[in-house]
């Protein structure tokens, strides 16, 4: 796995081998590129829901603001069945947001709990691998990712295995 020089300089503030001189770890530590802050000064942020309790589920569909309907209804069924709703989360279109930093998207939207759907944690951003429905701390984030809901909406036993996930994050 290859982290970012900025990634591993927050991970470990400290030298990992020994050094012959002690070094200032303010000077030492390399500052994030540039680049991550110009973007939120750009982007129209495009989200469905009013984000209540920070948590945030990201799709991926192309030629649309948010997801299709039938997608919509069968994520409003889910958030239902945890006892949530629209207003309780912020729905975001990964396709709206090519190339923005998850750690831009993160801050935007004051996430406590990420829900990818049809979007790998790698191809999110987050520097670890886990398997489908897979309940994973990271930093101050509750993540999950699942099959996109288009796959999900008629395959029953992956609907049954999403529901573990969401009941363990949920405590339901």
């Amino acid at each position: 796995m290859n982290l970012p020089p900025y990634l591993v300089a927050q991970l470990y503030p400290s030298s990992l081998v020994g050094q012959e001189k002690k070094l200032d770890p303010i000077a030492s530590v390399p500052t994030e590129p540039s680049v991550l802050a110009e973007p939120e000064l750009t982007i129209e942020w495009k989200s469905l829901g009013s984000n209540r309790k920070g948590i945030l589920v990201a799709v991926n569909y192309e030629n649309i603001t948010n997801l299709p309907d039938a997608q919509l209804e069968f994520l409003m069924q889910l958030l239902k069945a945890c006892q949530l709703s629209l207003h309780d989360v912020a729905l975001i279109n990964m396709n709206n947001y090519p190339g923005v930093p998850h750690t831009a998207i993160l801050s935007q939207f004051s996430t406590k709990v990420v829900l990818l759907f049809g979007i790998t944690v790698q191809d999110w951003g987050f520097p670890f691998q886990t398997p489908p429905y897979q309940v994973q701390s990271f930093s101050d984030y509750t993540v999950m990712h699942a099959p996109a809901l288009h796959d999900l909406q008629n395959d029953k036993p992956a609907k049954g295995l999403l529901w573990a996930a969401l009941k363990n994050i949920f405590h339901l």
